[in-house]
C-alpha cells in the first residue's frame, strides 16, 4: 500500500508530462498531394479495439478522419492532408471538433499491401516558430532522418 502512494502521482505525471506532437498554426504546406486510396477505409490501432479511425476523402487532396470510441457520443473529427519532404510523407493534421487552429504533424509509413500504416509523431520538444511554411518545410528536411525529431513512441494502425 506505500508503494502505491508514490507510484500513482509519478503515473499521473507522467500522463501530464506526455504530450502532442509538434503543433503549429504554420503548415509544412498547402494541399499539394492528392488523396491516396490506400489510407482511406476502417483502421484500427495495433494496441487497442476500444476505438477505430475512419478515413475519407474530403476532396482531391484531402482527407476526413472520424475517430470512433466505444461510445457513439465519442467521436473526433479531424481534417488531413498529406506533405512530400523529399520523399517522406507527413501528415498536417488538424483537430476540426475543438476550432483547433494548429496542424499537428506525423510521419506517415504504409507497408508495401496498404494493411499496415505507421504514424511517427514529430516531437513535441521542437522550441522554434515559423512564419512561413517555407521555413517549416525546411526544418523537416534538415531534421527529418534523425531519430530525435520524433516521439518515442509510434502509432500502428492495421486495415479492417
Amino acid at each position: 500500500m506505500n508503494k502505491l502512494k508514490w507510484i500513482l502521482p509519478l503515473f499521473v505525471l507522467t500522463i501530464m508530462l506526455s504530450g502532442c506532437p509538434y503543433a503549429s498554426e504554420t503548415p509544412i504546406d498547402k494541399a499539394a498531394v492528392k488523396v491516396n486510396p490506400a489510407f482511406l477505409g476502417k483502421w484500427e490501432p495495433k494496441t487497442t479495439s476500444d476505438e477505430y479511425y475512419l478515413v475519407t476523402k474530403t476532396d482531391e487532396f484531402t482527407y476526413q478522419i472520424e475517430k470512433k470510441g466505444k461510445d457513439v457520443k465519442d467521436k473526433t473529427i479531424y481534417t488531413a492532408y498529406a506533405s512530400d519532404v523529399d520523399g517522406t510523407t507527413f501528415l498536417n493534421l488538424k483537430d476540426m471538433q475543438n476550432n483547433d487552429k494548429k496542424f499537428y504533424f506525423y510521419k506517415v509509413e504504409l507497408n508495401g499491401s496498404g494493411s499496415k500504416v505507421v504514424l511517427s509523431p514529430v516531437t513535441e520538444n521542437i522550441t522554434e516558430t515559423f512564419a512561413t511554411s517555407e521555413e517549416l518545410k525546411a526544418f523537416f528536411k534538415k531534421y527529418k532522418s534523425l531519430s530525435f525529431f520524433y516521439s518515442k513512441d509510434v502509432d500502428t494502425y492495421i486495415k479492417d
